[in-house]
């Protein structure tokens, strides 16, 4: 199936949502914040607490990408991670964090769940400006993704003021990241203040029609947290009657990218492969149409970053 490539415009940078809780966790200060406990068998006791560095020392553009479903089973996981891997290989650093949390763990689904490295329980005590590079190295790896995921041995959801400070600490670290987000009735404070803050935000839509109702619902919740441009992107089969341009109809815009049915990709993802990288994939077409156009968006500067201190 062919890919569409609309033109979207500049989106959203980093705003006054985010500002607010970071800097409620920032204020404590590297003196203030506790020690990060590292998971089992990792190197070292703690990951140094460090201020950052001051605004404009850096020029390495850091984004961050929100990726959302319009409804259950919409590949919003997949896409993600097929996002992730396809920044990393133009190349740009790129972390995929799940958030779609408590839960079975995106780690599974990518079939890294036996990889050593840190996990959401592991950085509970994560507050103040906590040291990005050490926690990268912490991380396990898909492939040359690095990945923060959930664990099923431990179903719970971080604290908000923790998610805030992990997320700017990897963008301070020059990584774009790549959310993997609930749908918008799982958000939490975080959730809603990340994608307020994101340079871009995917919706994912399958071509069905409680697909297309979704996308019409999480479409406004969206607008309504002044997110003023949202990539959509409708992936198939399509066995009714919803198709690519009915699904623009029904939100009154334009379909970003199409991904085509992959019948190859459940059984890559049951063997511990995760999303395929095969060249003609469907889902690496879409995921390198979509990197396309987060190449034109506008970036944010590491130093930058609202609610920092110098």
């Amino acid at each position: 199936m062919d890919i569409a490539d609309t033109q979207s415009g500049p989106l959203e940078g980093l705003t006054e949502g985010l500002a607010e809780g970071l800097a409620e966790g920032l204020a404590e200060g590297p003196a203030a914040g506790p020690s990060v406990g590292r998971p089992a068998g990792s190197p070292g006791d703690s990951w140094p607490v460090t201020p950052p560095a001051p605004p404009g020392t850096s020029a390495t553009p850091a984004r961050l990408v929100a990726v959302v479903g319009a409804c259950g089973g919409a590949g919003t996981s997949l896409l993600a991670a097929a996002v992730a891997r396809s920044l990393r290989r133009r190349p740009r650093p790129a972390t995929l964090v799940d958030l779609d949390l408590p839960g079975g763990g995106l780690d599974v689904l990518l079939g890294i769940e036996t990889t050593p490295g840190a996990r959401w329980p592991d950085l509970s005590d994560a507050r103040g400006s906590v040291d990005g590079a050490d926690l990268l190295a912490a991380l396990p790896r898909w492939g040359a993704v690095p990945v923060l995921s959930g664990t099923r041995a431990t179903p719970t959801t971080p604290d908000a003021a923790v998610v805030l400070d992990v997320v700017t600490a990897l963008l301070r670290a020059g990584e774009c990241v790549v959310l993997d987000l609930p749908r918008p009735g799982g958000w939490d404070d975080a959730c809603r203040s990340l994608v307020s803050a994101a340079d871009a935000v995917l919706l994912v839509a399958p071509l069905t029609a409680p697909g297309a109702a979704g996308a019409v619902a999480a479409h406004g919740l969206l607008v309504d947290l002044g997110v003023r441009d949202v990539l959509l992107v409708a992936r198939g089969p399509a066995p009714g009657r919803i198709d690519a341009a009915e699904l623009a109809a029904a939100l009154g815009r334009d379909v970003d990218v199409v991904a085509g049915w992959d019948a190859r990709l459940a059984g890559d993802v049951e063997r511990g492969d995760g999303p395929p990288g095969r060249r003609r994939s469907p889902l690496r077409r879409a995921a390198e149409a979509v990197t396309a156009k987060l190449d034109r968006t506008p970036a944010t500067p590491t130093g930058t970053l609202p609610g920092g201190s110098a």
